[in-house]
């Protein structure tokens, strides 16, 4: 006889049969489809096995017609736990509830620090942060991460230079730098400024220090623009005394840059339909535990969130996955000439201001060379440029 294996989700109980020959009994269930495994004789008289919770009341109609006897000596599955469970509703209860109220507690946010700013400004960035959802009370897992809290806050608040977002237990530590001048020595080691790069001079503006150029003048890279020796007199150089230097200085400067862009440009955008799928993270084994339906997209961009669990400093092996499966297209643009250079030179552009600072002003640009080789456009632009040339550090030989 072929055994079956156990459904444990059915619930099976274990039969003792009694009397002469008790496997003929088993036999005869087979042969009317009641399925029967583990069979085990105990001795001459008796016989044991396991058959379904479900088919108890057919195993009792069939054993009226013999005159053997049965004894279910045991239960096993879920049907049998779950009665016993009833009967411990009471305290089971208690215990989730107890549970789920002491991750609530351990999984929130009870406290929010904030180092290295004023009272007033503490205040104003306590109300910030509550709207963007930490606040006391709330879940971690609900909240953003530490680094997109950072980026908005920086966003928020451009007189912030630096903020460190650090999560300890159920406490939020912002640790907060401000913009600040130059410490006052390393303002008094700048007693003489010079010109970091070539230029015509077009704005001067002087708070300490003796000028040595003017506007409209040519400078070359090295160039003493500003000194600190307040006297010009050769005869007692040794005897002068130097003064910190304060001044701004721009000049008019000049780039070359050569670019190359094409007529057909490809880019992914996002349909708008999307798919969620929710994962248990038990150590390293993910468990589906929502969005089972399979998504028809061709082409996808999946965006996943990890919300882990600690208890203090200890990290839990229990983590909740949230994974976003975005349907995308690619869609395919024939630029003309004019679209094609304009964008060209837009992106050299961005890419100047990124190189040079954002107080850099481009007043001009002029197209030198310009062809069309194998679907692109290349050009070669000259721009002329406003900024400020002057060395940031004490040296004559510019950058």
């Amino acid at each position: 006889m072929r055994p079956l294996k156990p459904s444990w989700l059915k619930g099976t109980v274990i039969v003792t049969v009694k009397g002469h020959y008790p496997e003929r009994f088993f036999d005869l269930c087979v042969r009317h489809h009641i399925p029967v495994w583990a069979i085990t004789k105990q001795s001459d008289l008796e016989c044991s096995g396991q058959i379904h919770l479900s088919d108890i009341h057919r195993l009792r109609q069939l054993r009226r017609k013999t005159r053997y006897k049965l004894y279910f000596k045991g239960k096993l599955g879920m049907p049998f736990l779950i009665v016993q469970l009833k009967k411990l509703k009471i305290q089971l209860f208690s215990l989730v509830s107890a549970l789920l109220f002491f991750l609530y507690l351990s999984q929130s946010v009870w406290f929010i620090n904030i180092d290295g700013v004023t009272a007033e400004m503490e205040k104003d960035m306590l109300e910030t942060l509550t709207e963007l959802g930490v606040k006391r009370g709330k879940l971690k897992l609900l909240m953003d991460g530490p680094s997109e809290i950072q980026q908005q806050l920086l966003a928020k608040y451009p007189e912030i230079l630096w903020v460190g977002v650090t999560t300890s237990g159920t406490s939020y530590r912002l640790e907060v730098v401000s913009k600040k001048q130059m410490e006052e020595d390393q303002v008094k080691a700048r007693t003489h400024l010079y010109a970091k790069k070539d230029g015509v001079i077009t704005d001067i503006f002087v708070a300490k220090g003796r000028p040595l150029v003017e506007v409209n003048d040519f400078v070359k890279k090295g160039q003493l623009l500003v000194t600190g020796e307040l006297v010009d007199d050769p005869e007692h150089e040794q005897q002068s005394e130097l003064t910190a230097v304060e001044a701004r200085i721009k000049a008019s400067t000049w780039y070359e840059s050569e670019i190359s862009t094409p007529l057909t440009v490809k880019y992914q955008t996002e349909t708008g339909e999307s798919v969620n799928k929710y994962y248990l993270n038990i150590g390293s084994l993910a468990i589906p535990i929502w969005g089972f339906r399979k998504h028809e997209f061709d082409q996808i961009r999946q965006e996943s969130k990890v919300y882990t669990a600690k208890l203090g400093n200890w990290q839990l092996p229990l983590a909740f996955t949230r994974l976003e499966v975005k349907e995308t297209e690619t869609i395919e643009l024939e630029r003309s000439e004019e679209e094609a250079i304009k964008a060209g030179i837009n992106q050299a552009k961005r890419n100047l201001i990124q190189q040079l600072g954002t107080e850099t002003e481009i007043v001009e640009e002029k197209i030198l060379h310009q062809t069309i080789e194998n679907g692109k456009v290349n050009i070669h632009v000259y721009f002329t440029v406003i900024e400020d040339i002057v060395n940031t550090i004490e040296s004559d030989q510019g950058d």
